[in-house]
């Protein structure tokens, strides 16, 4: 779309050469005729529209697993690019902490039930019994979080992306202060991409066309031939403020993981533009001065008016634009040599 505005204005530039010269006055051609020109008459319809936008696959979902607490890597059981189910043990860490906790916590267990007995029969403060408690407590909230740290488990179905440490390293979590890193280190990565994502940016004057569970068809570049269709989940609520631009995500099924994270393509929808107004490319004329576009109309005496336009969309050989009304008459031939108030003779009128 970019490249036809271009296009447009350097037809622009061309055809108007000398256009808005506001010292010719020609009304009449050396022959003491009327200049005569064509014209189209403008009428509302319905144009289709074609949209197209860049983008790219995102996983459905991604997480980096790792601990919360430190401890040595003791055994990784999914390899990188392995397919792996919700709740599969992928990690095991080293266990000497959780053993120690949990002889510990055993211990305050016995304890706690010998004491309780005694609270009950009245032969122990209730003192000594909240502190036997309180003590067994954190006991069990200490090996649970040992317990815990010890085993990994996927928390979804996915594959395993890649390993972040390796079996026999020492891991504990912390910051990454590198650019564009994660804000915390893992011991591996994990992604599931069906159904996957593909994600694009839309421009605020195309928002309107886009509704959620709208049906999208995309292309990846890896197989331009094969065409994959999705319907829109997400519409970012807000417009990013640099590229003026909303988020839209499409959801996608891909039970073979055909198409992969990372992956670029572009997306196409179909819509009708109702009941617009749509006349001849030809008949635009571009200002000199600025980055402006007009058009020259007949009124009801014959004489030519100027009327400022604003181009909206780009259709082969015609434009979509704001700001004229059913049945202005637009002058599409011998512009050139027409100024303001220049007295014409229409020539048949001619709609397609």
């Amino acid at each position: 779309m970019n490249k036809s505005m271009l296009f447009l204005g350097l037809i622009g530039l061309i055809i108007c050469g000398g256009c808005n010269d506001k010292n010719r006055q020609n009304n009449i051609n050396p022959q003491g005729e009327k200049l005569k020109v064509e014209i189209y008459e403008v009428h509302a319809q319905d144009v289709p529209l074609n949209l197209s936008y860049l983008g790219s696959f995102k996983p459905f979902k991604e997480a980096t697993l790792g601990t919360t607490i430190p401890g040595k890597i003791e055994k990784i059981y999914a390899q990188e690019g392995e397919a792996v189910k919700e709740g599969q043990l992928v990690v095991k860490m080293s266990s000497e902490l959780l053993l120690q906790s949990e002889i510990e916590y055993k211990t305050l267990e016995k304890d706690f039930q010998r004491v309780k007995n005694l609270v009950e029969k009245q032969s122990i403060s209730q003192q000594d019994f909240d502190h036997v408690k309180a003590q067994y407590e954190a006991a069990e909230a200490k090996y649970n979080l040992l317990k815990a740290n010890t085993e990994i488990r996927a928390p979804f179905d996915g594959v395993v992306a890649r390993h972040l440490a390796h079996e026999g390293e020492n891991y504990f979590f912390s910051a990454s202060l590198d650019l564009g890193s994660p804000l915390s280190t893992g011991i591996l990565q994990l992604v599931k991409y069906n159904p996957i994502y593909f994600e694009f940016e839309v421009g605020e004057k195309d928002l309107s066309y886009i509704h959620k569970n709208m049906g999208i068809k995309a292309v990846a570049n890896t197989y331009s031939h094969d065409t994959i269709v999705g319907m829109v989940e997400f519409i970012s609520p807000t417009l990013n403020s640099t590229r003026v631009t909303a988020t839209i995500r499409i959801r996608m099924n891909n039970p073979n993981l055909k198409y992969r994270p990372g992956m670029t393509g572009k997306t196409f929808i179909n819509v009708i533009n109702h009941q617009v107004m749509m006349i001849p490319l030809k008949a635009i004329m571009k200002e000199l001065e600025d980055d402006a576009y007009f058009v020259y109309l007949v009124n009801n005496e014959g004489k030519i008016t100027k009327k400022p336009i604003k181009v909206l969309q780009y259709a082969g050989e015609n434009v979509v634009v704001e700001g004229l009304s059913e049945g202005d008459q637009v002058v599409i031939s011998n512009k050139k040599n027409l100024a303001e108030g220049t007295e014409v003779e229409i020539l048949p009128i001619s709609n397609n």
